[in-house]
């Protein structure tokens, strides 16, 4: 059944891809039309770096996927199998990928500035500033989010925040390499891998116990230092190296459901569009499937847990 699920969604994908997307980017963006991105027309070394393919896919792929995609389809689990994995096909043809592709587009369109830049163009100033508040509101809550999440984390394990920060070191000294060498991004990338195991290494031998309001200031520098250093100094690579670990979750985890003989039957494919969830108190709530599914889908961002 899960082999017969992954194929179908390989399908899918493929007959999506080059027929609804192709429309998309040769007759609306008519990408093939557009200018040269920003990172070659205004190179200044800083925020426009020419970048490799390979490089920046890693470096968006590991922005977006972080644990919102594996812990909201989870959850989803809860009104059963079938509709979780149908808003997941359909709804990332439709919207999700839609919208990333195009806000994207929009950006390198516009020398790669943010979405309040393009609205007051577009809209007008009034616009402008309305995205520029919510962006930075939005961006608050995010940090703050996340923020918090990782430092609960390094404060209840010792050996992950050392070996955090050996794993940033590793991607400088990897992106050194593949920027500022001859070795360019093969060799750079084996030295990448061959750091990040010695950076678990290291954070095996180190671990540290301090409390979670102490790695929360230390979170929050590192947020500087990440926003206002030459992007190819610390976060392309970063985020590069960090691709190898969502890659190789891929591959296993697409081997496994093609070569899984285990039947869906533990888990209904429907159980009802109103499910019981465990709310913030601890009392079981019913729920409706729009739009909780798609939201907890979509980012992770309802803290509820599946009953």
């Amino acid at each position: 059944m899960t082999t017969l699920i992954a194929l179908i969604a390989l399908v899918i994908y493929l007959v999506f891809y080059f027929t609804y997307g192709k429309v998309l980017r040769d007759k609306l963006l008519k990408s093939k039309e557009a200018p040269k991105a920003p990172s070659e027309r205004l190179q200044d070394g800083v925020d426009y770096v020419p970048t490799s393919k390979y490089v920046l896919f890693g470096h968006h792929f590991a922005s977006i996927a972080g644990a919102g995609p594996i812990t909201g389809p989870a959850i989803a689990v809860a009104w059963g199998w079938l509709p979780g994995l149908l808003w997941i096909w359909f709804g990332n043809i439709f919207l999700g990928a839609i919208h990333d592709y195009l806000a994207l587009t929009a950006s390198v369109r516009y020398d790669g500035r943010s979405v309040q830049f393009v609205a007051q163009d577009l809209i007008g100033k009034k616009a402008g500033k309305t995205f520029g508040w919510f962006t930075l509101f939005l961006c608050v809550l995010v940090v703050a989010a996340f923020g918090d999440i990782v430092a609960g984390q390094f404060a209840a394990d010792g050996r992950v925040f050392f070996a955090f920060v050996f794993f940033c070191v590793a991607a400088v000294i990897s992106g050194h390499f593949m920027y500022k060498t001859k070795l360019g991004l093969g060799w750079g990338s084996v030295i990448g891998i061959v750091l990040i195991i010695v950076a678990f290494w290291l954070g095996e031998m180190f671990p540290v116990k301090w409390a979670k309001d102490i790695y929360f200031l230390i979170i929050f520098v590192y947020i500087v230092l990440a926003s206002t250093l030459p992007v190819n100094l610390l976060l392309q690579p970063r985020d590069y190296l960090s691709s190898f670990f969502l890659y190789f979750g891929l591959i296993v985890g697409g081997v496994a459901a093609l070569i899984s003989f285990q039947p869906l039957t533990a888990i209904p494919a429907f159980t009802s569009f109103s499910a019981k969830l465990i709310g913030p108190a601890g009392a079981l709530q019913p729920s409706p499937f729009w739009p909780t599914v798609p939201l907890i889908i979509a980012c992770g961002a309802l803290s509820f847990e599946a009953a």
